[in-house]
């Protein structure tokens, strides 16, 4: 009797990079368009952001809270493309 292969075993490994650098745009689109949930990653209604994010807002507000996601997401495409390329 053959094993039933699971979902993620059929989808090729090359893809991965592209996965993570959907995520990055998809995080870079909700930066831009100030989507609480991209800013705001406490699960709570109201809050300051934590770790990086924090430190960002503690010093430059919003504003910075804005460039740090903006900067991380630009790393995840970045970084997702470049695993894309190497794995092909």
């Amino acid at each position: 009797m053959e094993k039933e292969q699971d979902l993620f075993e059929r989808i090729p490994k090359e893809y991965g990079g592209l996965v993570i650098a959907a995520l990055g745009i998809l995080l870079l689109v909700g930066a831009i368009r100030r989507w609480e949930w991209t800013l705001d990653m406490t699960g709570q209604k109201s809050g300051k952001p934590f770790g990086f994010l924090t430190l960002m807002h503690d010093f430059f507000g919003e504003a910075g809270v804005r460039v740090g996601v903006i900067i991380i997401s630009v790393v995840f495409i970045v970084g997702g493309l470049v695993l894309f390329v190497l794995m092909i």
